[in-house]
């Protein structure tokens, strides 16, 4: 698929659109990305500064043994299709789908371009503290954000069905079914058309919904430039120092409360009543660090080919009561 605007960088190396992990973000449901962040790795055609995605790494090293789990459970057959697939009418929805469900096997999943399987397959972990976010294994009561992924793949691929295998802490196997749901899939598909429509093609940015999503917009500041505050906004300030007094008699609180309870567990380990344990104060595993001071005054030549400039970030102070 070509489209006629954002030339991509080499080192791009997923398709420009909307994929299956981004559907979550632009209907508000992805704890790792918001509309706004997906906006500016569109447009920009950079990615946003990698986070810590260890969660991601293991879900894909796990791919493989989840599918022949669901293999041996189901005694249906998988396979895989690399390429990207495209939607037919709808050229910026993409996907990778993780493996196609056949009733026999060595049968090809996609002919000419066309899917041909009926069912597909997302293999998933989590987290054995989201187990209660998982309804019965069978239905299809399965956390938000992977419903309508599933739904992004069933609207591109035309499969009738997409069963999702999970891996719940390492030892609680299960296997969910979702039906092709053609309203759902229609809200779905309306949400990302005006997004792909009115906000990347437009270069137009979605209302940010967090502080992050501010900085986003606005990484720099205009230097002398000043805005005078209107009434709604002085009423704004006076409602942000409140909150923040609030929150500040709240801390203060908490931590004398946990002072309270470390105390009185002194060296112990663990506090526990009628055999349950409340709580555990351990020390952390311990860990190395470069000494960059030490490295910098003994060794500034080789400290200095390993620096890189980092431009600050803003930062947002809050100069006294609205009068």
């Amino acid at each position: 698929m070509n489209f006629p605007f954002f030339p991509q960088p080499a080192s791009r190396t997923r398709p420009i659109g909307i994929g299956g992990t981004d559907i979550g973000a632009i209907l508000g449901l992805s704890p790792y990305k918001t509309p706004l962040e997906l906006w500016s790795e569109l447009v920009s055609g950079d990615a946003m500064a990698q986070r810590d995605l260890l969660h991601l790494r293991f879900g894909q090293h796990n791919e493989s043994f989840i599918a022949k789990e669901y293999e041996r459970a189901s005694q249906l057959f998988t396979v895989e299709h690399q390429p990207t697939l495209f939607h037919k009418d709808h050229g910026f929805m993409f996907g990778h789908i993780d493996r196609f469900i056949q009733d026999a096997p060595d049968t090809p999943a996609v002919v000419d371009g066309v899917v041909t399987a009926k069912r597909l397959l997302e293999c998933k972990t989590s987290s054995v503290f989201s187990k209660n976010d998982w309804g019965e294994p069978g239905t299809d009561q399965v956390p938000p954000l992977y419903l309508v992924q599933c739904a992004w793949y069933m609207a591109i691929t035309e499969c009738e069905a997409a069963d999702l295998a999970v891996l719940i802490g390492n030892s609680d196997f299960r296997v969910y079914t979702i039906e092709r749901d053609l309203e759902l899939e229609g809200i779905i598909l309306s949400h990302a058309s005006s997004f792909w429509h009115d906000n990347v093609l437009s270069h137009t940015p979605p209302q940010p919904v967090n502080s992050q999503d501010a900085a986003i917009l606005f990484p720099k500041e205009a230097e002398g430039v000043s805005v005078e505050a209107d009434e709604g906004l002085l009423k704004c300030i006076d409602q942000y120092q409140d909150v923040c007094a609030k929150a500040q008699t709240l801390s203060d609180e908490c931590e004398r409360l946990k002072l309270e309870i470390l105390n009185y567990m002194g060296h112990a380990e663990k506090l526990t009543h009628r055999g349950r344990t409340l709580a555990t104060w351990k020390c952390a595993k311990g860990s190395t660090r470069i000494d960059t001071k030490a490295l910098t005054k003994a060794h500034p030549e080789i400290a200095a080919s390993f620096s890189t400039s980092v431009v600050g970030s803003r930062r947002f102070l809050l100069k006294g009561a609205a009068a």
